[in-house]
C-alpha cells in the first residue's frame, strides 16, 4: 500500500459519485508539491515501465503501439498556469461485478487525525489536509494500447479539516441537549492503516 499526503480537491468519499460512473465511484484528487511527489511519481513511473516491459515480453508484436501513460499530471490555477504542484486521482468503484454476474460493494475508510472513523457528518472541502492510502495497479487497456498505472483509493485521513459547506452550522447556537456519536463502530476495526496524528478534525473546529 502507497501514501499520498496533501491537499484535497473534489472529495467524494461518503457517497459515491454517479455522474460518470452509473453504479457509483469514490474518488478524491491529492495536490502534492513536486518536491515531495517526486519519490511517489518515480515509484509509479517504475511500475508503469515494469509493466510496459512485461506485456512486450508476452506480446511483442504491440512494441511499436504500446504508450505509458503517466499516473499523475501537474496541476493547473485557473489561468491555466502551472502551480508548481502535482495531482493524484484516486478512484474506488463502489461497485464490482463478477464474471458471474455476482456483485460486491466496497468503500473507502474514512478517518480523522486520531483514526476515529468519520461518518460523514463534518464532508471533506478542499483544501483539507490529508493523507490517502492506495493500491497502485499496472494495467494495459487494450482499445488504446496504453499502459499505466491506477491509483485505486482505499482509505483516507483528515489531517486537517476545511469542512465543506460548514457556513450552514452557523445558523444555530450550542444548546444542552442530545450530541450524536462520532464513531461508526462497525468500521473501528478498519483504521489501522493509518498512524494517529497530532491534530484531529475536533481538535481543527469549523471553517
Amino acid at each position: 500500500m502507497l501514501y499520498i499526503k496533501g491537499t484535497a480537491l473534489w472529495a467524494k468519499v461518503f457517497e459515491p459519485d454517479t455522474k460518470f460512473v452509473p453504479e457509483g465511484q469514490y474518488t478524491i484528487k491529492v495536490s502534492v508539491p513536486a518536491a515531495e511527489a517526486a519519490e511517489l511519481c518515480e515509484q509509479l513511473d517504475s511500475m508503469a515501465q515494469a509493466k510496459l516491459t512485461e506485456v512486450v515480453k508476452e506480446q511483442p508484436k504491440l512494441k511499436a503501439l504500446l504508450s505509458t501513460t503517466p499516473a499523475y499530471t501537474p496541476e493547473y490555477d485557473e489561468a491555466g498556469n502551472e502551480t508548481g504542484n502535482i495531482l493524484f486521482n484516486t478512484k474506488l468503484k463502489a461497485v464490482l461485478t463478477r464474471r458471474d454476474g455476482t456483485k460486491s460493494y466496497q468503500k473507502p475508510i474514512v478517518v480523522d487525525a486520531k483514526r476515529t472513523p468519520m461518518t460523514g457528518k463534518e464532508l471533506i472541502g478542499n483544501g483539507s489536509k490529508v493523507t490517502v492510502a492506495i493500491d497502485a495497479v499496472p494495467y494495459m487497456m487494450p482499445a488504446t494500447k496504453s499502459v499505466g498505472v491506477s491509483l485505486r483509493l482505499k482509505g483516507v485521513q483528515v489531517i486537517e479539516l476545511v469542512e465543506y459547506g460548514a457556513s450552514a452550522a452557523s445558523m444555530f447556537d450550542e444548546e444542552d441537549g442530545f450530541v450524536t456519536s462520532a464513531v461508526a463502530k462497525d468500521d473501528a476495526s478498519d483504521t489501522a492503516m493509518f498512524d494517529e496524528q497530532g491534530t484531529s478534525a475536533d481538535d481543527e473546529g469549523d471553517f
